[in-house]
């Protein structure tokens, strides 16, 4: 397991060595022995950060630096840390730090430090995670669907607000009525898209149907896939969020496997019972 938070701590470095380059995904996949896919869902979950996010917050606060302790140029900077433009750079400034570039030297002002991340292994109190592997053929979710985004922590808010709003309309009964197929309960899909900024998905309340999607509906296909299963109980979403990265912290270094491209499901079945569903292969 330490030799994988090494490898972390290795793609921290790289990409700290590079902020005034472009930063290759191919490196870092070969940092992690992963693919480019794997590294931006294992970075988004372990750091609860997108690696595009992370590049854009260090450059930002480095670029910050830079111009209130050296005699650089505002441009200069700009092109530096990857910006097409001044104006570009400024309003990413802006929105970052509260305030312009040609400000951060006036007396009394506040700018933004977001230092490197650092990932510690430390042993403690081993704790038992039940799990069983489930594999299903392609199947089709049929739900409703919202996008959105980790930036900002905004799909924290967002999803329980989702969740409230389709209970509140009385959707739940009208989508268990769709369920014909396995997997079988209502599902919460996350659907990570590998050509997308990974801050970015589709957030799916639905069930396993061969139907059409009605009106107002929406409907992915999931492939045949094969999933690491975790029963625990149902919590708030920063319980589900906890679990999740006790998931990633604990389970996955150790287990000998590792993600495969597909969603993350949770499966909500009678009686509030609810698994956490990862998508898995074997390590080669």
């Amino acid at each position: 397991m330490n030799s994988w938070f090494d490898s972390l701590n290795d793609m921290i470095s790289y990409i700290e060595d590079n902020l005034d380059k472009e930063i290759e995904y191919e490196a870092l996949s070969k940092i992690m022995g992963y693919s480019t896919y794997h590294i931006q869902r294992l970075f988004l979950m372990v750091a609860n950060v997108s690696i595009s996010e992370y590049i854009r917050c260090r450059r930002l606060s480095k670029a910050a630096h830079e111009l209130l302790n050296e005699d650089s140029k505002i441009t200069d900077i700009a092109f530096k840390y990857g910006y097409s433009s001044p104006t570009s750079f400024n309003r990413a400034f802006k929105a970052f730090h509260g305030i312009t570039p040609k400000d951060i030297r006036k007396s009394d002002t506040l700018i933004k430090a977001y230092p490197p991340l650092a990932f510690d292994f430390s042993i403690k109190g081993a704790s038992a995670m039940d799990y069983r592997l489930v594999h299903t053929n392609t199947f089709k979710v049929v739900g409703k669907k919202i996008h959105t985004t980790m930036e900002d922590r905004k799909s924290y808010q967002e999803l329980p607000e989702f969740w409230m709003q389709v209970q509140q309309g009385g959707e739940i009964p009208t989508i268990l009525l769709l369920m014909n197929q396995e997997p079988f309960g209502l599902l919460g899909v996350s659907d990570y898209n590998p050509n997308l900024d990974q801050n970015e998905f589709d957030y799916y309340i639905g069930v396993s149907s061969n139907t059409e999607a009605p009106d107002g509906f929406s409907e992915v296909a999931i492939a045949a896939t094969m999933w690491a299963a975790f029963p625990h109980k149902m919590g708030t979403p920063e319980d589900m969020q906890k679990f999740q990265n006790q998931i990633i912290m604990e389970w996955l270094p150790s287990s000998g496997y590792e993600f495969a491209v597909g969603p993350d499901l949770e499966v909500y079945g009678q009686d509030n019972t609810v698994e956490t569903w990862i998508p898995v292969k074997k390590k080669q």
